[in-house]
């Protein structure tokens, strides 16, 4: 994922400003009025508890690597398996968890989707501490606009979900 990708959303909805997703790639961002360590202690479980399309969801036992499996729940009934490919949590300012989709039921459209969640603390803020989020999406060449679209609109669900969750 390198930094050419990035286009950003801000947040809220009445100031959306965001890019055509193109050939597969879609990215959303937003400001999140919360310190990046309440941000990340909600998004690093990879539970999405927080977000209300979301029923249930868990890691898979298999292994005791931080980089494992995890069964995500939906209210609609799909459940899908990801695996988490990147944790980072390096740097005091930005922290970043990266998951692929490993199996979906039903199952969806395309043949694969990488997907790519990094927090940054704003520096600068006159509101009190604020987050920038950017959730990307890399998906496989097959995918067709109905998913692009899909998944923009529920990033955008996403950044709501959790603005609320940190209120």
């Amino acid at each position: 994922f390198g930094s050419s990708l990035w286009v950003a959303l801000l947040y809220p909805r009445s100031s959306v400003m965001s890019a055509a997703p193109t050939s597969g790639y879609v990215k959303e961002s937003a400001v999140i009025n919360a310190p990046l360590e309440a941000v990340w202690s909600m998004v690093a479980p990879m539970t999405f508890k927080f977000c209300s399309n979301v029923a249930q969801a868990k890691k898979n036992e298999e292994g005791s690597s931080i980089l494992g499996q995890y069964t995500i729940a939906y209210t609609d009934n799909t459940v899908q398996t990801v695996k988490m490919t990147e944790l980072s949590e390096g740097h005091s300012d930005k922290r970043s968890v990266g998951f692929e989709l490993v199996q979906s039921e039903p199952a969806v459209s395309y043949t694969s989707v990488m997907h790519l969640i990094t927090l940054t603390a704003v520096t600068h803020s006159q509101g009190g501490p604020q987050t920038f989020v950017e959730y990307s999406s890399d998906f496989s060449t097959d995918a067709d606009t109905e998913a692009i679209q899909d998944s923009k609109y529920k990033k955008i669900e996403f950044f709501q979900d959790l603005q609320k969750a940190v209120a």
